[in-house]
């Protein structure tokens, strides 16, 4: 007989069919003895969940385990609903699907929407859900960098439900590899104060532990060294709980960079990793020296005891971007790595990144393909059985990669998503065994994450408009046309990127200013990859839902997002903003330059007035969180000033990575992104007013780094709760900024304009009737983008059919600088019987012709 468990939430008594056995009963099994059924703690752990997540639903949820059932059901009881499955975290997946399919709720990272009835809402006789993938993946080092670096145990409760919910297996866990290194370090002889300097804050831990810097942020007490363990061994038991595996840190190797000049010992063959950007990296021991077993396992003791347990996944990445293998032989240091691991856990797999060229051939053939699982990070959403190279057999997780750095900005793949059913079954063939988040900030873009968790559940295609509705009705409690309309226009341009790029588009007021600027850091990518006009459009419809739904804004789901696309809108349209003030600068107007500089200044005002209505955009909360680690002012003071630095400048420098970790946050922009833009402003002010351009432009890069690096420092308080009514403040927006986004609408919506290349020959000839849509008068740029000579430009005239119509003539130049090259062109009518508008710019260049760009118009008035 199959033995099948059952634990009932309304009354905490378990119940076994006769003739059945489980662990959960004495197995003295006397005769004459009656046999009491007692909780079974996994079963408990369900218990607590619904507690916890849905607590109205407490008592109305029965779980029943059954090892011999291949899939999870759902059936309804009257009240309530009993779940069976095999596993219990396949029946707390059960109930997340449960609630997001059945019962409506809207669970995300952003915001919850639970509202269940007294008697929950029956399933239509038993549902099926699928078995999920073996392995459902979370996290990248950098997300608990990035995201989680000074998450309370609340918070990460919260988040440890959420994951169980949406079915991940297996989750990243690095809080308490402080408490580790030390025991580990001051036990093999190392120094107490090299080893607590050895520490970086949690805020640069994620990259402390991929082997890229030492110390970083610190150093931290040992009462945060302490605590960190504490929050470790609650994360790693409750996943255990939960029947999820924690993967903890591995030893592949990494050192203090001075170790070898500290510790003697003669079996050791330290090898030198250099530097990561502007930071030393640790050093690392060769796997294959005569010391690397007897280190290793010191590692694995200090490692277990810090969580007080084992587990069956160990992280690690050897030679992670840019580390030196030196004279070791790669394949033997992986069997190495491997042998170490398995010794420390018989049963253990080692679970290895692959970013960059890692991890390599020669690593892969040095590990076992039974225990080795490979997570494929995908920065550019290409399908799964396109996304990866060869992991020669080894098993893979395909992973997205859609934030990095936590930047603040809508992006997300929907179409790639929607149809992926395909190629994940084609990507089995090839050792594909399941899905992963890996994404470096998390609490962003729920569109994006809702439609990933709909993908880890389902093995069909997914209809994006079916799915868009489901989201409305779930994540708003209703789907108003006007929603759904503004909803598919996102779905048909910010979340359906065309290229590969990292991450979201980021707005130029994150960056720091110049007049070619196009992005904020030195990584993304630049420009936009969608129509912006849709994303505009998006909003006013959701403007509209709320002036005809005006319940809408009383749903916190509801607020976050409207909050979020407004930011867009704003931040985004900064770039034609810019280039208004631009053409004031460069036409030497004053007076113009000083009401289009203001008007760029009141873009990120608006936002920042915007964004303070919804506590997850609040610099205030970030900084108390930070705060909150720590006990002591000292401790208070060093998490805030590291919370800081990781958005702002990275590094205790201005280096390559100034605002890789961007965001738009109230509080944020005011006090950080404003005042650069102020000060750049201000010297070209300067300039216009007669003062040496190098002078001004050196006056300004001085007063910027000295903000840049102080901003950290600073103590400041910022508010913690939101305020301001975001609707209004959307409507005020719309009315400041009214000419600008008309503009935004009438243009080609794309801001890198249409490409040219002088290779091509003079003149430049472009078809521009998508953009003339009514007399007036336009301006044309140029742009130049890459090429070792820049553009001279000569004429440019506008032409109906073969007639000449307008025509401007003067010298310009674009390149590396630029002069002049601002065109106007006063169109006095416009034909609608017209097969096209042509613009043709005569040209030359100026060492050359090896030289491209884009020349974008737009029209700027009567």
């Amino acid at each position: 007989m199959k033995s099948v468990f059952l634990y009932s939430l309304a009354t905490g008594i378990a119940v076994l069919p006769l003739g059945s056995l489980t662990s959960c009963h004495d197995s003295s099994n006397q005769a004459g003895k009656t046999k009491q059924a007692v909780s079974d703690p996994a079963v408990k752990s369900a218990e607590d969940l619904v507690a916890r997540i849905t607590p109205s639903a407490k008592g109305l949820v029965q779980f029943k385990l059954n090892a011999a059932q291949k899939d999870t059901t759902v059936a309804g009881t009257g009240k309530g609903i009993i779940i069976t499955a095999p596993s219990i975290r396949e029946c707390i997946r059960g109930y997340g699907r449960y609630l997001r399919d059945i019962a409506g709720v809207h669970l995300s990272w952003n915001g919850d929407r639970i509202k269940l009835p007294e008697t929950l809402p029956q399933p239509k006789g038993t549902v099926h859900f699928d078995k999920e993938w073996p392995v459902c993946h979370a996290y990248n080092y950098c997300t608990l960098s990035y995201t989680y670096p000074f998450n309370s145990w609340q918070q990460w409760e919260r988040e440890l439900d959420f994951l169980a919910l949406n079915g991940f297996s297996q989750v990243l866990v690095t809080a308490g590899l402080e408490k580790t290194w030390q025991q580990f370090l001051t036990g093999l002889g190392y120094p107490q104060d090299k080893a607590l300097a050895f520490i970086p804050n949690p805020a640069f831990a994620a990259w402390w532990n991929m082997g890229n810097l030492e110390g970083h942020g610190g150093p931290i007490s040992q009462g945060v060294i302490d605590r960190e363990a504490e929050l470790g061994r609650n994360i790693v038991s409750r996943l255990k709980e939960m029947g999820m595996t924690p993967v903890l840190q591995g030893y592949v190797g990494f050192l203090p960079d001075d170790f070898g000049k500290t510790v003697a010992d003669k079996e050791m063959n330290i090898v030198p990793q250099g530097g990561w950007c502007s930071f030393n990296r640790p050093a690392v021991l060769d796997p294959t020296c005569a010391a690397f077993p007897r280190i290793a396992e010191a590692w694995y003791k200090a490692l277990h005891k810090t969580y007080g347990t084992t587990t069956t996944a160990y992280g690690g990445d050897l030679f992670h971007e840019g580390g030196r293998s030196g004279n070791i032989n790669v394949t033997n240091a992986a069997k190495a790595v491997q042998a170490a691991m398995t010794k420390a856990s018989p049963d253990s797999t080692w679970v290895i990144q692959a970013w960059g060229g890692n991890p390599s051939g020669a690593l892969l053939d040095g590990t076992d393909p039974g225990k080795t699982q490979v997570l494929a990070l995908t920065l550019n959403m290409t399908p799964a059985d396109k996304a990866t190279r060869n992991f020669k057999g080894r098993p893979y997780v395909w992973c997205e990669l859609a934030n990095f750095g936590g930047n603040t900005g809508l992006y997300g793949g929907l179409p790639l998503l929607s149809g992926m059913d395909k190629s994940l079954n084609d990507a089995k063939k090839t050792g594909l065994i399941g899905m992963g988040i890996l994404s470096e900030g998390v609490a962003t873009n729920p569109l994006h994450y809702d439609m990933f968790f709909e993908r880890i559940g389902r093995t069909d295609h997914i209809d994006i408009p079916a799915f868009l509705k489901g989201y409305a009705e779930r994540r708003y409690g209703s789907a108003p046309q006007e929603i759904l309309e503004g909803l598919q226009l996102l779905a048909d341009s910010i979340y359906a990127p065309n290229r590969a790029q990292e991450g979201c588009t980021e707005s130029i007021i994150c960056g720091r200013p110049f007049w070619g600027i196009r992005k904020a850091s030195t990584w993304s990518s630049a420009g936009r990859s969608y129509d912006f006009r849709k994303v505009l459009a998006a909003a006013r419809a959701y403007m509209k839902a709320v002036e005809l739904h005006p319940e809408l804004m009383k749903e916190p789901t509801f607020r976050y997002d409207f909050v979020d696309l407004m930011r867009q809108i704003l931040t985004d349209s900064a770039y034609e903003q810019l280039q208004i003030v631009r053409e004031a600068f460069d036409s030497k107007d004053v007076e113009a330059y000083k009401k289009e500089s203001a008007k760029f200044l009141q873009l990120m005002e608006d936002a920042d007035d915007i964004l303070a209505t919804e506590p997850q955009f609040l610099l205030g909360r970030w900084i108390q969180d930070a705060r909150n680690k720590g006990k002591t002012p000292e401790e208070k003071d060093n998490m805030e000033r590291a919370a800081k630095m990781l958005i702002s400048t990275w590094s205790n420098s201005i280096s390559g990575l100034n605002d890789y970790s961007n965001r738009q946050w109230a509080g944020f922009i005011r006090d950080f992104y404003l005042p650069r833009w102020q000060l750049f402003f201000d010297s070209q002010l300067r300039i216009l007013q007669g003062t040496d351009a190098g002078k001004a432009n050196k006056d300004y890069q001085d007063a910027v780094h000295k903000h840049e690096l102080g901003f950290s420092g600073e103590r400041k308080a910022y508010p913690v709760t939101p305020k301001g009514d975001a609707a209004a403040l959307a409507a005020k927006a719309f009315v400041h900024h009214d000419a600008l986004f008309k503009s935004i609408e009438m243009s080609s919506g794309n801001v890198e304009g249409l490409p040219w290349n002088l290779e091509s020959g003079s003149p430049l000839s472009f078809n521009v009737t998508e953009y003339i849509k009514k007399p007036g008068t336009y301006t044309a740029r140029f742009t130049w983008n890459k090429g070792q000579s820049a553009l001279k430009i000569h004429s440019v005239a506008l032409y109906e059919g073969d007639k000449l119509v307008a025509e401007d003539k003067h010298e310009g130049w674009t390149g590396q600088d630029n002069r002049d090259n601002v065109y106007t062109l006063k169109l006095p009518s416009y034909r609608t019987n017209l097969d096209a508008y042509t613009l043709k710019a005569e040209v030359s260049g100026a060492s050359g012709t090896q030289s491209q760009g884009t020349m974008s118009i737009r029209f700027t008035g009567k």
